[in-house]
């Protein structure tokens, strides 16, 4: 799952084959099941197995978690063919080793000291997400990492940079913080869960052309 100057491009809470076709049709690496029953991008068993049959071998499918068990991670994985977990809130270290698949920590950017104290092994990639709002859920925040803080991160280890991102800045993201993936949610959406494929077609376009132009001038 590692990248080099190759941007992973990430379409999270996807809930039907048809925003999973649009995402593929436009070249997706992953798509993202959200397991977390209060989101209102939750996927229940019918409709994540309808979005993984979608999905078959054309994509690696990410299955999101708010501080899982690694028996809770296994089981889905084993249910959705899973090549990874994204995982929020707090959870234990231990969750990486302990899991079948690889572990993405996400870590929630309050201020620019957030971005640069990271402390889990320079191996690990992690993913960069906004603040969430009180109360909120940690994912899906729709609120910015400012680009320069993650910048910073993404000169020593590979992340994975969310946060609000959509069509319309996910270019000026990968240009300014190179970061190995991106992944976007709620900007993708006509209603809160409801992804407009047109969206999804459009950031994950830009994303793809933003990411050739990185290739074709790397650090």
């Amino acid at each position: 799952m590692g990248s080099g100057v190759i941007v992973i491009v990430k379409v999270c809470g996807v809930r039907t084959p048809e925003v999973a076709e649009a995402a593929l049709d436009a070249g997706a690496d992953w798509i993202g099941l959200m397991l977390v029953p209060q989101s209102s991008r939750w996927v229940d068993d019918a409709a994540a197995r309808e979005v993984v049959r979608a999905v078959g071998d054309r994509a690696d499918l990410i299955g999101v978690f708010v501080a899982p068990s690694a028996a809770e991670c296994d089981d889905a994985a084993n249910r959705y063919h899973l090549a990874g977990v994204q995982v929020h809130g707090n959870f234990d270290r231990s969750l990486a080793t302990d899991c079948s698949v690889p572990v993405i920590p996400v870590f929630n950017v309050r201020g620019g000291a957030d971005a640069s104290t990271i402390d889990w092994p320079p191996d690990t990639l992690v993913m960069l997400d906004g603040m969430p709002a009180p109360g909120a859920l940690p994912g899906g925040t729709g609120r910015h990492v400012p680009f320069g803080w993650a910048a910073v991160v993404a000169r020593h280890r590979e992340i994975v940079l969310a946060g609000g991102l959509g069509p319309d800045d996910v270019a000026a993201a990968i240009a300014t913080v190179r970061p190995a993936g991106v992944d976007a949610s709620s900007r993708l959406e006509r209603h809160p869960g409801e992804k407009d494929p047109e969206l999804v077609r459009r950031f994950v376009r830009a994303a793809r052309s933003a990411a050739a132009q990185l290739e074709s001038d790397p650090r």
